[in-house]
């Protein structure tokens, strides 16, 4: 039974586990205004960081990670970078095609994967960033943010359990939706959410407080 197991393993290619920081949720959080950071947090740990330096330029730190992100013109590019040299894209596609909303990360390796963006039906400031590997249909990351307001919490990112397959590849995934949408939220101008929006209660229409007078 072990045997079958190793040679399974071997044809199918090792997990690579320890790479994994495994399925759940993280929360990406702000800290200060100036020169802020996002705080990536999984299970109340500090996963990574984010940190920003001036409009265009990040860095992206993880346990025995470091990536430095460029943004180029227009933002229609993000790069990421590794000490080592190597180079991953997320570049978006071409206004001119009916699926401009799509997005494709370009691995240093030549994995390639899709970004596909989906609204709320209810909400239309609330989006979502859905990725999957191109040519496969199983959802590896969804990132679901809110383009109208600046909260605290940036971006919540829901890690399915597939993601593991592709662990190698998570970091720079995460580096590279989390800058998009803190572009995404910059260019719409994002605005606070103020303490009456927070506890909003319904308002009732002008003949409904007028019948409650009658009785």
């Amino acid at each position: 039974m072990q045997k079958g197991l190793e040679i399974l393993r071997s044809a199918a290619g090792e997990i690579p586990e320890r790479e994994f920081f495994g399925d759940g949720e993280i929360t990406v959080h702000r800290e200060g205004y100036s020169r802020s950071r996002h705080i990536l947090l999984r299970n109340g740990e500090q996963l990574a960081k984010l940190r920003w330096y001036g409009m265009r330029r990040a860095v992206y730190e993880a346990e025995d990670v470091k990536f430095e992100i460029n943004v180029g013109a227009l933002q229609k590019r993000i790069s990421v970078m590794t000490p080592e040299g190597s180079e991953s894209h997320l570049i978006e596609r071409s206004r001119a095609n009916p699926r401009s909303e799509d997005l494709r990360a370009e691995m240093a390796e030549g994995d390639n994967f899709c970004f596909i963006r989906s609204w709320s039906s209810r909400f239309r400031s609330q989006a979502s960033l859905i990725v999957h590997k191109e040519f496969y249909t199983s959802t590896l990351l969804v990132f679901q943010y809110d383009v109208a307001r600046r909260t605290q919490t940036t971006v919540k990112i829901a890690v399915n359990p597939v993601m593991k397959w592709e662990s190698k590849f998570a970091h720079r995934l995460l580096a590279l939706g989390v800058c998009r949408i803190i572009l995404e939220r910059r260019h719409s101008g994002a605005h606070p959410l103020k303490q009456k929006e927070r506890s909003a209660h319904f308002v009732s229409s002008a003949r409904a407080r007028e019948r409650r007078k009658l009785h």
